[in-house]
């Protein structure tokens, strides 16, 4: 029973609508349930955005490029990649001591049907054991030739190469000595290596023991 404002009592039926003002009361599990239904369809959406955006994104991701490489270009110069040589060795070879020096000699030969122009020749020393002094034109132990270059050298003919060393060591008999000629054919610089002395085992010199 409520009061009146005519002083009668008024008996409450339940219905809040009849309270003064005749506002509703908030109500805590609709609410609730409200706001969980809300978030749930909240996550759906997002998910259903999530997979669309990852389907597209495959469907429209470029396809990878395969990777190539280029090979460097050879360091050789183009004459040391002639494999057809002119001049090559003949096989005969020479050796003169005289005190602490050896001569060393090959002989060469042109191979081609054409003069070529033999230019500067040297020696290699792998693992050294003698210094190079002088270079000639001849036999060794003959006397030069009016210097070792240029000099031409006509289709079919040899010539020999002799190199003068001072010897560093005692026995010069393991050490090995390369030839390396450079010379022009038909106007293109070539070079030619001579290993006709892969170690001096054959070459008598006084300061090593007797070969068995």
């Amino acid at each position: 029973m409520y009061p009146s404002d005519d002083g009668q009592d008024v008996i409450g039926n339940g219905d809040q609508r009849d309270r003064p003002g005749g506002r509703r009361p908030w109500r805590p599990g609709w609410a609730g349930r409200s706001t969980t239904a809300i978030a749930g369809l909240a996550l759906a959406i997002g998910l259903i955005a999530g997979y669309l955006g990852g389907h597209l994104q495959r469907q429209t991701a470029p396809a990878p490029r395969p990777t190539t490489t280029t090979p460097p270009p050879s360091s050789q110069p183009p004459s040391a990649q002639n494999p057809s040589a002119a001049l090559t060795a003949t096989g005969g070879r020479c050796a003169v001591q005289r005190g602490q020096t050896l001569q060393l000699g090959v002989e060469v030969a042109n191979e081609s049907d054409h003069a070529v122009a033999i230019g500067r020749f040297r020696a290699v020393l792998p693992i050294g054991g003698l210094r190079a002094t002088a270079a000639s034109v001849g036999t060794c132990g003959a006397l030069p030739a009016e210097g070792p270059a240029p000099l031409t050298l006509p289709a079919g003919q040899t010539e020999w190469l002799t190199i003068t060393f001072h010897v560093l060591v005692r026995c010069p008999q393991p050490y090995p000595v390369q030839f390396v000629v450079s010379y022009t054919d038909s106007g293109k610089l070539a070079t030619a290596q001579m290993d006709e002395f892969p170690d001096l085992g054959q070459v008598t010199y006084s300061g090593c023991p007797a070969t068995q």
